[in-house]
C-alpha cells in the first residue's frame, strides 16, 4: 500500500472502532466489545490482504490468508451476535470461507487446477459440519463426505488437466461408489431429496460415458 491508502485504510479502522465504543456506551448494546474488537481486527487483516489480491492477478496468492482471516473474524462475530447460528453452523462458515479462497484462486489463475481439490474438500466438510444435526447415522455422514470429494475429483478429470492425465477418475470413481453404498445404507438420505437428485446424477452421468464413448474420434 501507498501511504494514502495506509491513512485510508487506518483511519476507516479508527472510525469503526471509535463508532463502536460509542454506540456501546450510549445504548449500552448487551455485547463484549473485546469479542467485537478482535472480530473486527481479524476483518480489517483480511481485507488488506484483499486489497494486495486485487492491485494485481499475480498476487493471488493474498485471496488464501485473506479469506481465512475474514472467516475467522465472521465466525468470532457471530458467536457474539448470533450464537444460535454460530453453534450450528459456525463450522461450515469458517470452512466455506477457505473453501472459498481457493475457488477465488483458480479464477484469478486459471492453470491452478489443483486448487479444486482443497476447494471441493473443505466445501464438503463445511456441508457435513452443517448437515451434522439433520444426518442422524454415520452411514449418511460418510454418504455425503465421500459423494462430496469424488465430485471434487471428477471436476479435475473435466478440466484441461484431464484430458491428458486420467488419474482423478481413479480417486473420482472409488469415493463416488463408497458415497453411493452408504447412501443406500442411509434411510435419512434416500427418503430426503438426495434419494432422487443422486439417481438422476448417475443416470446422466452414464448416458454422458455412453455418449463419449460413440462419438467418433474426430469430433
Amino acid at each position: 500500500m501507498n501511504s494514502s491508502t495506509k491513512r485510508i485504510f487506518f483511519g476507516v479502522a479508527l472510525i469503526l472502532l471509535g463508532g463502536l465504543f460509542l454506540v456501546q456506551q450510549i445504548f449500552h448494546l448487551p455485547i463484549h466489545l473485546g469479542v467485537v474488537l478482535i472480530a473486527l481486527i481479524f476483518a480489517l487483516a483480511g481485507l488488506a490482504f484483499l486489497y494486495v489480491m486485487f492491485s494485481g492477478r499475480e498476487n493471488w496468492w493474498a485471496a488464501i490468508p485473506g479469506l481465512v482471516l475474514l472467516g475467522l473474524g465472521a465466525l468470532i462475530a457471530s458467536s457474539e451476535f448470533f450464537p444460535r447460528f454460530a453453534n450450528r453452523f459456525g463450522g461450515s462458515l469458517f470452512l466455506g470461507f477457505i473453501g472459498l479462497a481457493f475457488v477465488v484462486v483458480l479464477i484469478m489463475k486459471r492453470d491452478a487446477w489443483w486448487a479444486v481439490i482443497p476447494a471441493g474438500v473443505l466445501f464438503t466438510l463445511a456441508a457435513v459440519a452443517g448437515l451434522s444435526d439433520v444426518l442422524l447415522n454415520g452411514f449418511a455422514t460418510g454418504a455425503i463426505f465421500f459423494l462430496g470429494i469424488g465430485l471434487t475429483f471428477a471436476v479435475v478429470g473435466l478440466m484441461p488437466v484431464g484430458r491428458t492425465e486420467k488419474w482423478p477418475w481413479i480417486p473420482s470413481a472409488i469415493c463416488l461408489v463408497l458415497g453411493t453404498i452408504l447412501m443406500m445404507g442411509s434411510k435419512s438420505l434416500l427418503n430426503s431429496v438426495f434419494g432422487i437428485i443422486w439417481p438422476a446424477l448417475l443416470v446422466l452421468g452414464g448416458g454422458y460415458l455412453i455418449f463419449r464413448s460413440l462419438k467418433p474420434k474426430n469430433e
